[in-house]
């Protein structure tokens, strides 16, 4: 890009995005299933917001919705507030109140005030589909680039090795470097034509003013009786010499870029080829995945450098990864804070907690939301936390339940601990109860707490006790009943 260029404001972009997406077989707008995380939608303005927002320069995006446009906007919205790589973006949304195809809904655009304004602008726009994923910054940056003199209309072109579904690019005398007379949709290609392997995208350039001269010219002759985009690429040709203008076409390499989503199965192949740009994006930046094939990983999941992942994890929503963390296989991980140095062991899952550096989870530890888990502490095999803080290495190795609880630094919890903290009554609005646990305590096997009760600093609880008032600092607890043996009792019970 020349200096030049880099000085012209960038194109505006118009996203359709107003599909109802019936082959979804949901109710759901077609735009909003999601991909990775987040909806199918966000990803392409994420590519836009990078191939043009800088702190400078503004985007101006329209997003034509019909289907579900509340559910739309809404996410949108939310999308573009919370997101800092979409920053850059301002976004209007425009109601294609009747779906009539792609060229009533860039017509719809054009009369709107947004449309007004792009045209007062004299602003190039470009048109996307909002169902392709795929879709990279350098190709945004690339189709936007601000057009040739005498030029209509920039064309993405791609040649496929199956070009079912895809609407046909027609050269003067089927010549692949000859001049595009036209698209023909599939529906309405010959046999002949339905051969050709260079396919129209849906991605185009236009200047607003051809748009506005044009679009009123749209007919619905066509086998779907609807007004299509693609009939712009004709009309741009025709006229006389002094008024015709070009078409120029860009052609872009990569198919997979430009895959769409009709239905689940195409979602689900989208998914995966963006699970794997996602994976390669962090293993370039020092993460190592023994088998990226069988990890899944959304996109707002943040990793740090040097971590190791094993085969099966899953890693969702806002969770935040350190260095030199390892993840065992089949470790589930939704907005979670991880510190660094942390083993997560087989088969762990954790959900909306915090693990601070050095700290050891699992095998098959079961974090549940709120929980704090110390430096260096350890929370081993078939541990269950909820809404709990444990302190600095404290350790409670296996099979217990630590339920709203706060237990302190350097403790040591038995196997089988239970915080038993719910007895139907309410307290301050709550029907569960505290258990606190101070510094330096030791808690024997078997042991159950009912709670609320406090067990002091340094203090002992004796294997299979049931405590249920509070132990001073310092203390060693006793509750359990006197053992009693019935000499010869034992053949009562054996039959005979």
């Amino acid at each position: 890009m020349s200096t030049h260029e880099k000085m012209i404001p960038p194109p505006a972009v118009l996203l359709l995005a107003a599909g109802q997406g019936k082959r979804m077989k949901s109710v759901l707008p077609k735009v909003l299933h999601e991909i990775c995380g987040e909806p199918l939608l966000i990803p392409i303005l994420r590519s836009i917001d990078s191939a043009f927002g800088t702190d400078a320069v503004s985007v101006n995006v329209g997003i034509i919705v019909g289907h579900g446009r509340e559910k739309v906007e809404a996410a949108v919205r939310s999308a573009v507030k919370e997101d800092p790589t979409l920053r850059h973006l301002k976004v209007d949304f425009i109601l294609q109140a009747e779906q009539k195809g792609t060229g009533h809904a860039v017509h719809s655009a054009m009369e709107s005030t947004w449309g007004s304004l792009r045209l007062k602008e004299k602003a190039n726009v470009l048109v996307l589909p909002g169902d392709s994923p795929l879709i990279p910054p350098a190709l945004v940056g690339e189709i936007g680039r601000p057009l040739e003199k005498n030029t209509a209309i920039r064309l993405l072109t791609c040649d496929v090795p199956d070009p079912r579904g895809y609407g046909r690019v027609l050269r003067l005398g089927f010549k692949a470097a000859g001049k595009v007379k036209r698209i023909v949709e599939e529906k309405d290609a010959s046999p002949r034509e339905r051969k050709i392997t260079e396919v129209a995208a849906s991605i185009y350039l236009f200047q607003s003013t051809f748009l506005a001269n044009f679009l009123p010219k749209l007919t619905t002759k066509n086998a779907q009786g609807e007004y299509y985009l693609t009939d712009l690429i004709e009309w741009a040709g025709k006229g006389t010499a002094a008024s015709r203008t070009k078409v120029s076409t860009l052609a872009w390499a990569n198919a997979e870029d430009l895959r769409g989503v009709n239905d689940l199965w195409e979602l689900s192949l989208a998914e995966r080829a963006l699970q794997l740009r996602l994976i390669e994006r962090h293993a370039r930046n020092g993460v190592r995945f023994l088998d990226p094939s069988s990890v899944a990983i959304e996109a707002s999941v943040v990793i740090g450098e040097r971590v190791r992942i094993e085969r099966g994890a899953i890693l969702r929503g806002h969770t935040t990864i350190g260095n030199d963390v390892e993840i065992g296989s089949n470790v589930v991980l939704k907005n979670m804070r991880i510190g660094n140095s942390v083993e997560l062991k087989t088969g762990s899952y954790c959900l909306d907690s915090v693990v601070e550096s050095g700290a050891k989870i699992g095998p098959y530890a079961h974090l549940r939301p709120d929980s704090l888990v110390g430096k260096g502490a350890k929370i081993g095999n078939f541990v269950e936390l909820k809404k709990s803080k444990i302190g600095e290495n404290t350790s409670i190795a296996h099979l217990s339940y630590v339920g709203d609880a706060a237990i302190g630094a350097r403790v040591n919890i038995g196997c089988g601990f239970i915080t038993c903290n719910f007895d139907g009554r309410s307290k301050k609005g709550s029907r569960k109860h505290e258990t606190v646990i101070e510094d330096d305590a030791f808690i024997g096997s078997d042991c159950q707490t009912v709670a609320p009760v406090k067990v002091g600093r340094g203090a002992y609880v004796a294997s299979g006790s049931t405590i249920t008032l509070d132990v001073e600092a310092g203390s060693l607890a006793i509750a359990r009943s006197r053992q009693e043996n019935k000499i010869g009792y034992a053949k009562k019970f054996r039959p005979e």
